[in-house]
């Protein structure tokens, strides 16, 4: 099993030393364990959320001596989590960088809104939550659209808090699902999730069953941010995932893509 979603300390809201997050994954079985952390947003955002441009280099180099070190017991791999539109402080030479796995790629904020920043969660009520819905999925398939990405990180992320729009979603989310089949553009399961207010995975049951009837490819991420996170809630992960029908994830190295039986 993979395990591609997995945050360090250099973000600034994660814990744990590298080698706890890998050693949990050895005990959960996991034959390919992928970093990806938040890569940089611009500074006056940035406190507490990513890392900082200096610090990429230091990250990058700190996963490929852990993917050296561990070589022989797990597939250490290494990735980033990109937020679109990609800010200016993020060096796009990245994108190109022949050590990076795989790249994930997120929406966390609409506008400068950090929609799931608690400390933010009172614009919701300043807005139609509807509109909120089309504006974070416009979001999500520009990311799609710019096909820089090999993963969609928490596809429904907007409903961390419990939000839920009043009108029905469903040709939108089809619409992008048809997009990411198209281009080849992983989703994953995201089971951190469970831990939030909305007590469910990203996507939901619902926008599974959608992804599966697109032929969207799917891989798995518990988006750990301690090592106690890490493969959270995998076994009901994985038994939805039967039971939608999948047979297969994907893994991916040096940003191409593989196949995993479940």
């Amino acid at each position: 099993m993979v395990n591609y979603h997995n945050h360090t300390s250099l973000c600034g809201h994660a814990t744990g030393e590298l080698d706890e997050y890998i050693e949990k994954a050895i005990e959960n079985r996991i034959i390919e364990f992928g970093f990806s952390d938040h890569a940089p947003i611009s500074a006056r955002l940035r406190d507490g959320i990513t890392m900082s441009p200096e610090q990429m280099p230091q990250y990058i180099n700190s996963i490929l001596l852990k993917k050296e070190e561990y070589k022989n017991r797990i597939d250490i791999k290494l990735g980033l989590e990109i937020d679109f539109p990609i800010f200016d402080s993020f060096d796009k030479r990245y994108l190109s960088d022949p050590t990076i796995d795989y790249i994930i790629g997120s929406c966390h904020f609409i506008g400068e809104w950090a929609f799931d920043n608690p400390k933010e969660i009172y614009k919701f009520d300043e807005k139609i939550i509807d509109e909120v819905y089309l504006e974070y999925y416009r979001a999500v398939e520009s990311i799609v659209d710019a096909k820089f990405c090999d993963i969609i990180g928490h596809f429904d992320l907007i409903k961390k808090f419990g939000h839920r729009p009043v009108s029905n979603m469903d040709n939108v989310v089809r619409r992008i699902a048809k997009k990411m089949a198209d281009k080849n553009i992983t989703a994953e399961i995201n089971t951190s999730g469970l831990k939030k207010p909305v007590k469910e995975f990203y996507p939901s049951d619902e926008i599974l069953k959608i992804f599966f009837e697109e032929n969207v490819p799917v891989t798995l991420g518990s988006d750990s941010h301690s090592p106690d996170d890490v493969c959270m809630g995998y076994p009901l992960a994985i038994e939805k995932l039967k039971k939608t029908g999948y047979k297969k994830i994907s893994g991916f190295t040096l940003r191409k893509m593989h196949e995993i039986l479940l």
